[in-house]
């Protein structure tokens, strides 16, 4: 299916509503809050089907529309960096990269092209195979490994040899990467405005350190019934409700087909 024009916005909080979007505009001119002090501005993009998984016969990427991977492009456009987990990139990928008009408005920007990939990994022990993916092999992004002093001298090494940085950061009391540590590694680094892609573990360790400032999620209308799979917060992170800011809907043919929700992220009590 070739991609729309428009997206039909449902709701805005502070634009006139209801009425059509061209698709090139959407997520693009956004306003984020200006720069915090003790870390960057933080928003998370996932995917899920309508009964909540994460993920769907083992990946992320399949559950969405092309709609939806255009936008998670448009997303990237604002971000100095985008921050994964090492489980994303076992098993799918982290190729961080976005359409060329929007490369050119953030080279206008003083920007680099694409934004900087930054994997997060309490150990930073690969299977040869993902040696292979596109994240180690592709020369178009930067590309970070955060780690913890739990990696192994020779496992380092390894991700260096493939072309790849590694910072080491604070481990927190369970051996994984200390967020608010990383936080301030990534400022330390310029990066104003972070983009997290996932998965469901590393949601939760942002949330539950009050480093989660908006959430972009698209909805899709498909049923998932995998009871085992992830939801896109893998634990229980706040019991007090989201903020919606927009709804934009896919319509083809009189039909439905995805949503797009954008919500502010409650503040830590």
């Amino acid at each position: 299916m070739a991609l729309p024009e428009s997206l039909h916005l449902v709701y805005h909080e502070t634009e006139p509503y209801p009425r059509k979007i061209p698709l090139e505009d959407v997520y693009t001119r956004i306003e984020f809050p200006g720069v915090r002090r003790d870390r960057p501005f933080v928003y998370l993009n996932m995917v899920q089907t309508l009964d909540g998984q994460a993920v769907l016969h083992g990946t992320a990427y399949t559950i969405g529309t092309d709609v939806d991977h255009h936008l998670l492009r448009q997303l990237r456009v604002h971000a100095d960096a985008v921050l994964c987990g090492a489980g994303t990139l076992r098993k799918d990928d982290v190729i961080i990269t976005t359409h060329p008009p929007l490369q050119e408005r953030r080279r206008q920007r003083g920007q680099s092209p694409n934004p900087m990939a930054v994997v997060v990994t309490s150990t930073c022990k690969f299977d040869p195979a993902v040696f292979k993916k596109k994240f180690f092999t592709r020369t178009n992004f930067e590309k970070v490994i955060a780690t913890t002093r739990r990696a192994k001298p020779k496992d380092i090494e390894k991700v260096k040899r493939a072309g790849v940085d590694v910072a080491v950061v604070r481990a927190d009391r369970s051996g994984e990467v200390h967020i608010p540590s990383l936080m301030r590694w990534l400022s330390a680094r310029g990066v104003q405005r972070l983009l997290c892609e996932g998965g469901p573990t590393l949601n939760v360790a942002l949330a539950r350190h009050g480093a989660v400032d908006e959430l972009f999620l698209t909805t899709a209308l498909r049923l998932g019934g995998e009871p085992d799979e992830p939801r896109i917060f893998a634990e229980p992170v706040t019991d007090r409700p989201l903020a919606l800011v927009s709804e934009f809907r896919f319509e083809h043919e009189h039909e439905v087909k995805e949503l797009y929700l954008r919500f502010r992220f409650p503040r830590q009590a």
